[in-house]
C-alpha cells in the first residue's frame, strides 16, 4: 500500500477544487490520509463522503509533527506491511496517481528508500520549482543577499537521468515506510522548515547516498513562499530552523548515531 498523507492548513478549498490534488480516485493501491491543521466542517464532510481518512486531531503542529501524527495513526490502526510506502505531500501538490505509481515502481526497482519527483510550478511543465538543492553550508549566509536562497539549487536542464541529490523539498518526498520508522521521521525540534532538509541529512549519513531524484516523472506545485516576506512569523520560523540545522551539521550531530529525539 502507498499511504499519501495531505496536510491542510486552511487549504479546504483548495483540496477540493483539485479533487485532493488528483488523488481522490486513485485507486486500491494508494491510500489518502488528510489531516486538518485548521479544521474546516466543509473538509470533513467532503472526505467522509468519498471515504477518505480526515483527523483535526491536535490542530496547531508544526509540519514535521503533522507528518509524524499522521504516520503514527496509520501505524496504531491497520500498520504498515513491509513494503509499504509513505509519502508525504502538499495540499497545492497536483499529481496523477499514475505518476506515484510510477515513482514507486522506480524506487522498488532502485532499491531507494527515499525519493522525489520532478516538480513545477504550472499544468503546463514549463516553469521549473527549486525543489531539489544542496545541503546549505557555512556560506549560506551570504548567498542570502546574493541569490535570495541559502540552498544552492540544483540545475534540473543538466539532469535528465535518475540521479542522487542532497535534499528535497517536503513539498513532496516519498519513504519507504519502514526507512521512515528508522528515521524517527521528521524531528520535532524543527516547528517550520528545514524539517524536510533534516531527515534527508540523516537519512544520507545513514544510507551513504542523497535523495533519488525522478525527472521524468512531473507534477504541479503552487508554492507560496511565505517565508520571504521578512516581517512575517514564516520569515522568523524560516532563520531559526536554518541555524539549528547549521548547529546541527557543524558543531553538535553525531555522525556515529542519526537517531534523534523525534517522538
Amino acid at each position: 500500500m502507498i499511504h499519501i498523507a495531505i496536510i491542510s492548513h486552511g487549504h479546504e478549498e483548495l483540496l477540493i477544487s483539485s479533487a485532493l490534488g488528483g488523488l481522490l480516485n486513485a485507486g486500491d493501491r494508494l491510500k489518502v490520509w488528510v489531516k486538518d491543521n485548521k479544521p474546516s466542517t466543509r473538509l470533513k464532510t467532503y472526505c467522509a463522503g468519498h471515504g477518505i481518512f480526515y483527523t483535526d486531531t491536535q490542530p496547531g503542529l508544526g509540519f514535521g509533527h503533522n507528518n509524524n501524527f499522521v504516520y503514527d495513526s496509520i501505524q496504531k490502526s491497520i500498520g504498515f506491511s513491509k513494503d509499504d510506502f509513505f509519502i508525504v505531500m502538499n495540499p497545492d501538490i497536483t499529481i496523477t496517481p499514475e505518476t506515484v505509481l510510477q515513482l514507486i515502481e522506480q524506487m522498488r526497482h532502485d532499491h531507494d528508500p527515499i525519493a522525489t519527483i520532478n516538480l513545477y510550478r504550472d499544468l503546463e511543465f514549463k516553469q521549473s520549482d527549486a525543489n531539489i538543492r544542496r545541503f546549505p553550508d557555512m556560506f549560506s549566509v551570504a548567498r542570502v543577499s546574493i541569490a535570495r536562497s541559502v540552498a544552492e539549487p540544483y540545475d534540473k536542464n543538466t539532469m535528465t537521468v535518475p540521479s542522487h541529490v542532497d535534499w528535497a523539498s517536503g513539498a513532496f518526498l516519498a519513504f519507504d515506510a519502514q526507512h521512515y520508522s528508522t528515521l524517527q521521521g521528521f524531528d520535532l525540534r524543527y516547528f517550520m522548515y528545514f524539517e524536510d532538509v533534516d531527515i534527508c541529512y540523516r537519512s544520507k549519513l545513514l544510507l551513504e547516498k542523497g535523495v533519488r531524484y525522478y525527472p521524468h516523472l512531473k507534477a504541479t506545485h503552487a508554492a507560496a513562499h511565505k517565508n520571504r516576506n521578512l516581517a512575517s512569523k514564516h520569515a522568523i520560523w524560516f532563520f531559526h530552523s536554518f541555524m539549528k540545522f547549521l548547529s546541527r551539521r557543524y558543531f553538535y550531530f553525531d555522525k556515529v548515531s542519526i537517531s534523534t529525539s523525534v517522538k
